[in-house]
């Protein structure tokens, strides 16, 4: 299983409008769940993974 620090599988959050914000996806960000970028080093070893970007559209 790639989620070896025990993360929660779920997250809620409550984002404002403009608002953007990326998600990490690798399970190996240190910022978890937000994305730091962390998912390079898979990505030289040959995954193919990012983050997942969250723009909240204005009302």
């Amino acid at each position: 299983m790639i989620n070896d620090k025990g993360y929660p599988a779920r997250h809620d959050e409550t984002l404002s409008p403009g608002q953007q914000v990326a998600f990490c996806r690798c399970w190996r960000s240190e910022k978890f769940p937000y994305c730091d970028g962390a998912h390079r080093r898979l990505n030289e070893a040959g995954d193919q993974v990012g983050p997942v970007i969250v723009t909240v559209e204005k009302e």
